[in-house]
Parts: C-alpha cells; sequence; structure tokens
C-alpha cells in the first residue's frame, strides 16, 4: 500500500486527458484542470466543499477504523517509510560505514529533489518543469518550492520523523477526540503475555500448558513492574511453566517507528502501523505460539463485549457527511 500511495503521487502529474495536464493546479491563471473539469475563481465553493468532505469522511473513519490515515496513509509515514528501507538496504549493501552514509545521504537527497519537483508539478507544467531542469529558466516561486518541499521532506523524513507525529502534526493532537471505546486501536493481551521473560523452547503456550490467563488486576500489576521497574521494584521470579507468551525479546519495541513499547498500556502516539504486530507475531510463530499476542482492536472487544455500531460520535460524523454531500448534489 505504501509503494501502491508512493506511486499514486509520483505518477498522477504525468497524467494526460485530452492532450494536457489531467491535474493542474494553475494558480498564477487562476484555473484548476480536474480530470477534463476546469474551476474558476467563483467555483470555490466546490474545493471547500470537496475539503470538508474529506476532512468530516477522516474524522468518520478515525472513529470506526482508528488511526489508519496515519499507520497507512500520511505523507510522513509514507516518505519516513521510504526513507528507512533505503538507510537499511545501504547498510546491507554497503559495507564500509562511512561508505554506507554517503551513499544513503545522496539517495535520500535525490529522493526529497524529485519529491519537490512532483509537488511543483502539480501547480506548474511537468513537462516544462522537467524540460528546463538543467537550465536556468525557472521562475523564482518553483525554485524556491522546489528546494523548500525538497528540503522538508529530506528534514522531516530522514531525521526527525516520530517528532513530526509527536509534536509537529496537529491531527495527531485532536484524534483522540473521534475515537470511543469501540474505536480498534493497538493492545497488548497483558493477561496471556504477563509475566514476561525467557524461558526454555518447546514448552508451549498459556493455553497449551494449562496455566491459562491471568486475571485483569494481577496482568495489569505485572505489566506496570515490569514497565517500572525503578519505582515498583524488581519483579519475583516465576519458573518457566508460570510464565506468559511474551518471551521479552523487545521485537516490538524494535519494530516500532515510535519507539514505543506496546506492553506498557495504550499509547497516545502510537500511529497504529501495524510494525509490532507483525514483528511479535514472527515471534510467536518462532517460538510455536498462538497469533496476536499484539493485535488491533477495540477497548470493548478486548473485554469481550459486543461491538456498538449507533455510537454518538459516529451519528454526528455520518450525519455531518450525508449532509455534505446531499448538499453538494443539490448545488451541483
Amino acid at each position: 500500500m505504501s509503494l501502491g500511495l508512493l506511486a499514486v503521487f509520483y505518477a498522477l502529474p504525468w497524467l494526460r486527458w485530452n492532450g494536457s495536464q489531467a491535474l493542474l493546479l494553475d494558480l498564477p491563471a487562476r484555473r484548476f484542470d480536474l480530470f477534463g473539469l476546469t474551476l474558476w475563481p467563483q467555483d470555490a465553493w466546490v474545493v471547500l466543499g470537496a475539503l470538508a468532505v474529506l476532512a468530516t469522511g477522516l474524522v468518520l473513519l478515525t472513529n470506526l477504523g482508528g488511526r489508519l490515515w496515519c499507520g497507512y496513509g500520511c505523507p510522513q509515514t509514507l516518505w519516513s517509510r521510504l526513507f528507512g528501507w533505503i538507510d537499511r538496504a545501504t547498510a546491507r549493501v554497503v559495507r564500509r560505514p562511512a561508505a554506507a552514509w554517503a551513499v544513503r545521504h545522496l539517495l535520500w537527497v535525490m529522493v526529497a529533489l524529485w519529491t519537490g519537483i512532483t509537488f511543483v508539478g502539480f501547480f506548474t507544467p511537468i513537462d516544462t518543469l522537467v524540460a528546463t531542469l538543467w537550465q536556468p529558466a525557472w521562475r523564482g516561486w518553483e525554485r524556491f518550492w522546489v528546494l523548500f518541499y525538497a528540503l522538508a521532506t529530506w528534514g522531516n523524513a530522514g531525521f526527525l520523523r516520530e517528532q513530526v507525529c509527536r509534536h509537529l502534526c496537529p491531527y495527531a493532537r485532536v484524534q483522540a477526540a473521534f475515537c470511543d471505546t469501540d474505536t480498534p486501536r493497538m493492545g497488548y493481551d497483558a493477561r496471556r503475555g504477563e509475566p514476561r521473560g525467557p524461558r526454555p523452547a518447546g514448552q508451549g503456550g498459556v493455553i497449551e500448558r494449562g496455566r491459562g490467563l491471568l486475571d485483569p488486576v494481577s496482568a495489569s500489576d505485572y505489566a506496570f513492574r515490569a514497565a517500572h521497574a525503578d519505582i515498583a521494584g524488581p519483579m519475583p521470579h516465576f519458573s518457566a511453566d508460570r510464565l506468559g507468551d511474551c518471551v521479552d525479546c523487545a521485537a516490538c519495541v524494535r519494530a516500532c517507528p515510535m519507539g514505543l513499547d506496546i506492553r506498557t498500556g495504550p499509547q497516545a502516539d502510537c500511529i497504529a502501523c501495524g510494525a509490532c504486530v507483525d514483528a511479535c507475531n514472527e515471534q510467536m510463530r518462532a517460538w510455536r505460539f498462538p497469533l496476536g499476542l499484539i493485535r488491533y482492536e477495540s477497548p470493548r472487544r478486548a473485554q469481550q463485549q459486543r461491538r456498538r455500531w449507533w455510537r454518538p460520535r459516529t451519528l454526528a460524523a455520518g450525519t455531518c457527511l450525508l449532509a455534505l454531500l446531499c448538499i453538494g448534489w443539490h448545488w451541483w
């Protein structure tokens, strides 16, 4: 999905429609060309209405599906994932650290520059922009925005990464208001996983061993003590047959792009990308334990309660979205 969305971004300015660029937001000419549809300044209500529909749709999507936008569709996530892949690939291919550093940054700069050119290509004909790439024919604003967006891509995706989500993104601060107890989120099954710790292989999971699930209070206590050993004191010693299914390999922590430990409880900075789920499931397969120690589900589902579909936030967002669509259809 990440590769598909990146491909759409880079290919969209190159699409042609009736001999011209399919998507061109020509600000100097005050016209937007959208796949054969031309919008003029008096059609600004169409753009504003579309933005309102998209914003309301994002609220409804967040309420029903959680932070899917953050984990799979946000540009910060997509380019951070791309830069991380380049980082790992160069580390595997180039053995010398200094050479790997140089190659990594060279590739980062190339991707960032092409991203800036593609971004400006939505506002000026991209074929003309690329044709004059090596000529001093760019206008001042074109040169500025290419360099600005390239620098932003290189800095945000290459260095800031999770800091953008934690401190700069406004959506990350308000998305919790769209969620309720039926909204899915990343969660760790402490009743099954605690107490955590290494053990000999071949013993099976807690269900196979007959230990079963812990009661919620004990599970929460063990998870808290493991995460706050400085204030809770050391954990008591448990025999291997009394340990939970978490082998304390920390694979979920290493995989998390935000550097979070989902085992400590709900995380406000979690972007629900699923990296911890994949890492944990890989370890569960290696130990031949059941999958799903870390999974994406709502708090109500985790407590074995039925999901509610008629909820205040869902009804409010759905009603607003339907009203906007009806108004747009009427005026169109």
